[in-house]
């Protein structure tokens, strides 16, 4: 029989793109490209990228249909999985059929890079070698013209001709859109604002994005033998955002009037600040800043913003953003009181804890981020934006048509800073989202020479009209009391006299090492009636935790005089309050931060905030090089306010020394290492920032590749017009910098230890091991490798060093984890979280 014959007795054939050998089921091929392109275009956001996803949706498996996998699935159906020929091209096909449908290169470049990537995500050119995705897969041989008559036979080829013409005109809205935009920087340089190259860039993400949902929920839905999953309607949305709306301000109002400010300046200037929140909500804008004091109750103003936002523009999602899981953890409870019903807040960090029986429906959750409210870090969202994983460019769709909060926007990395303007200004003006920064201290006031956030409005309108009702502290520079700086000795002196004159005093220093020692130091001639806490990321959170709420206990008793020697981890998003605050020289951002645990409700008339310097001995920061950078731009500012404080409103939290401290930063960030905010990449020498945008590193090296072949061939070598390095980019891509660091688990209580000896046990299965592991997170203390050479034998591994454990003796319940075996460790022994002397 010729190829003809079998083709004509294959035209009713139903071929196979998923078979399950238990159950011996199948799915053909014409219903999984089907439900994957309708599910793609039913949850694109995006108008312009309908048919874009829907043609992505329809071809990206025509490679199955072929012989080799055809075969393949047959032998699976017979002899079981184990048969499954592993490495079989799914993905070619498609992308040189849709070059058959329409004749545009950057659109056929664009779609078919989708399908390409749906299996695994690569560099468009090879960083080593030149090598374009586009040319290898042109090259490639696989049965095309066999999968091209199957592909006819199984989907209708004049209906994607007529989708094929539309394409083309959404195409052009995307450019002109992109183009028009960078255009309105005026006379600026055409990156002011971002890259074509890099919006490009998320819309083929946003495109992937849908692809890899779609066909990862069908093929899921499949297996399962369920019904394709619908995600949550629009309607559906509107009526939550109603339900929630109502239950908000119910709650907000029970709030105010319970709240012990009620009535005070401070707490009607806070209503102020919501109401102005509510009144933004009915603009059509979509790039807000929310810049007020600490203490001013951002949370929750930016949240009503955002419900009623959401309602007015339809919007799908929610997503509140935190650099930090103490701030998170905090918040989330706050934003499931305010709205009245946890079912809609998907709380998404490491340390989430769940019921084994949850664990399936919390997984998917978090891999779709199908839920109407968000609450998540900073490197979650990030990673989505970023990663080169699948599982985080699953979601990427996600982000678009919602509203995003970045609170405590001042926490993002240095390193990530033009890639963050960048994704922002994606996000607002092509992703249908409206981005809302906050922070008491504004980064994006100072510009940079490219790759800028595009202006925001000022939501509740300028700092400065907040300044005197907020005015809770002076921040006082005695940076010059000590030449050469403070030793441990003289910061206990300054602290114990600075407690004495007003009560209480939080220290916050730049090292575990320092925090330490002073701690030492002060208990050690702790006077009578005085409590001293110690907090660091030398302890685990579970401990953080529990000192926290002993911290707050201690601060009510006035009598009683109350010490808390601390690194920074308590400066954003803790909520106490001390009459004084001693802060080592950090940033600017810092101190004001610092300031905000200092007289926070307007306990005492006016609160006192001091910046120290300690000396290299007492704080070694030769490995913190971003602390000695931000102090250099520090020392600018407190030397120009000694000179002239008037050129700073007199006071170094005001707007004004904000502003002046992020251009005197970046000034020096610029002449020590001018591509820091661009994130330096080792392997190539070159910037993620280039890496996912235009590459011209790499578009020269393709031309140097393929100069000669084509030369010989006398053809021209086509254009390319997505160069992004998306695979190193994204493997390169990490929010926070690996620290070479080591996780422990601590025995820190008997929750610890009953969670250790069921790792230990032989009978837990994969799935209780991986619950078990999520709920050490809270008993986990990240230490350096130098510290984890020193404990020696005081760790012990289980299983094949997956998981390295503390052992009992060498966890202090003041300081955390020792070098050293601690007298009377046990949790027996521990009658408080702090050191009291009575």
């Amino acid at each position: 029989m010729d190829n003809k014959e079998t083709e004509d007795l294959n035209k009713e054939t139903k071929y196979l793109a998923h078979v399950d050998y238990e159950t011996q089921r199948t799915q053909d091929a014409k219903t999984h490209l089907q439900n994957v392109a309708d599910f793609a275009l039913k949850n694109c956001p995006l108008p312009e990228l309908d048919v874009l996803a829907y043609l992505v949706g329809i071809l990206h498996d025509a490679g199955k249909l072929g012989e080799e996998n055809q075969k393949d699935f047959e032998k699976i159906l017979e002899l079981g999985d184990q048969v499954h020929k592993n490495g079989l091209d799914h993905s070619t096909a498609g992308g040189r059929l849709i070059q058959e449908l329409i004749n545009v290169p950057i659109v056929t470049e664009m779609i078919s890079t989708a399908i390409y990537f749906h299996h695994g995500i690569v560099d468009c050119i090879n960083m080593e070698t030149g090598a374009s995705v586009q040319i290898q897969r042109r090259e490639k041989e696989i049965q095309y013209e066999q999968i091209k008559e199957r592909f006819k036979q199984t989907i209708d080829w004049e209906m994607l001709k007529e989708k094929s013409l539309e394409v083309t005109k959404s195409f052009g809205r995307i450019k002109a859109q992109i183009g028009n935009f960078l255009k309105s920087c005026g006379g600026k340089n055409l990156t002011y604002y971002g890259d074509i190259n890099f919006f490009l860039g998320m819309y083929l993400r946003v495109l992937l994005s849908l692809l890899i949902d779609g066909d990862w929920t069908d093929t899921s839905c499949f297996f399962e033998d369920v019904p394709m999953k619908e995600r949550i309607s629009t309607k559906e949305v509107q009526d939550i955002w109603e339900e929630c709306i109502t239950n908000f301000e119910t709650y907000m109002s029970e709030e105010v009037k319970n709240n012990l400010d009620y009535g005070s300046p401070l707490n009607n200037c806070r209503q102020e600040i919501s109401d102005l929140c509510r009144e933004a909500a009915n603009t059509e804008k979509n790039l807000y800043r929310l810049t007020v004091p600490t203490g001013a109750g951002k949370t929750l103003s930016s949240l009503r913003f955002a419900l009623y936002h959401a309602k007015k523009e339809q919007k799908q999602h929610i997503i509140y953003v935190a650099p930090f899981n103490s701030i998170l953890e905090q918040n989330a409870e706050e934003i499931r009181k305010a709205v009245k019903s946890s079912g809609i807040v998907l709380e998404h960090h490491c340390n989430v804890v769940y019921m084994k029986e949850d664990e399936e429906r919390y997984r998917s959750l978090t891999e779709t981020w199908d839920s109407p409210i968000i609450v998540t870090t900073a490197v979650q969202l990030l990673n989505t934006l970023f990663s080169s994983s699948k599982s985080y460019i699953r979601r990427m769709h996600a982000l678009c048509n919602s509203i995003i909060i970045f609170d405590e926007v001042q926490s993002i990395p240095v390193r990530c800073t033009e890639l963050f303007h960048e994704a922002v200004n994606f996000l607002s003006q092509f992703g249908k989202t409206t981005v809302v920064l906050c922070s008491a201290t504004q980064p994006s006031l100072a510009k940079l020479e490219e790759n800028n956030v595009y202006p925001c409005i000022e939501m509740a309108g300028e700092l400065k009209r907040y300044v005197k009702i907020f005015q809770r502290t002076e921040i006082i520079d005695d940076t010059n009391l000590y030449p050469g700086g403070m030793e441990s000795e003289d910061l206990k002196k300054y602290t114990l006299k600075k407690t004495e004159l007003y009560g209480n005093t939080l220290v916050i220093v730049n090292t575990t090492s320092c925090a330490y020692k002073l701690f030492k130091a002060l208990k050690e001639e702790l006077p009578c009636g005085y409590k001293i806490f110690h907090l660091s990321s030398n302890m685990c959170p579970q401990h953080r935790m529990n000192t926290l709420a002993e911290i707050k206990t201690a601060l009510k008793d006035k009598k009683s005089h109350v010490i808390c020697v601390s690194t920074q981890v308590v400066e954003a998003g803790v909520n106490f309050s001390f009459n004084c605050v001693i802060r080592s020289k950090a940033g600017l951002d810092n101190v004001i931060q610092a300031a905000g645990r200092c007289n926070r409700h307007k306990e005492i008339l006016m609160g006192r905030v001091f910046i120290i310097q300690m000396s290299k001995n007492a704080e070694n920061l030769d490995r913190l090089p971003e602390i000695r950078l931000a102090q250099r731009a520090l020392d600018k500012v407190l030397y120009h306010f000694r000179e002239n404080p008037e050129e700073f409103d007199g006071a170094l939290d005001s707007e004004r020394a904000i502003q002046a401290y992020y251009i005197s930063y970046y000034g020096i960030l610029k002449n020590s290492n001018a591509d820091e905010t661009k994130f330096p990449e080792k392997r190539y020498q070159r910037t993620l920032v280039e890496l996912f945008g235009s590459n011209s590193s790499a578009q020269k090296q393709y031309q140097d590749y393929y100069r000669e072949e084509y030369l010989k061939k006398s053809l021209k070598l086509p254009n390319i017009y997505f160069a992004q390095a998306f695979l190193t980019a994204g493997e390169e891509f990490e929010v926070i910098e690996d620290d070479c660091k080591a996780s422990l688990v601590v025995p820190y209580d008997e929750k610890a230890r009953a969670l250790i000896a069921d790792l230990l046990s032989e009978h837990s299965d994969l799935k209780e091991h991986k619950q078990i592991l999520r709920e050490l997170q809270r008993y986990t203390v990240r230490i350096s490798m130098y510290r984890k050479e020193k404990l020696g034998d005081a760790i012990y591994e289980i299983g094949d060093g997956e998981i390295q454990v503390l052992s009992e003796g060498y966890y202090d319940y003041e300081t955390g984890v020792s070098e050293e075996m601690v007298i009377g460790s046990g949790m027996s022994d521990r009658s408080d979280m702090g050191f009291y002397i009575d």
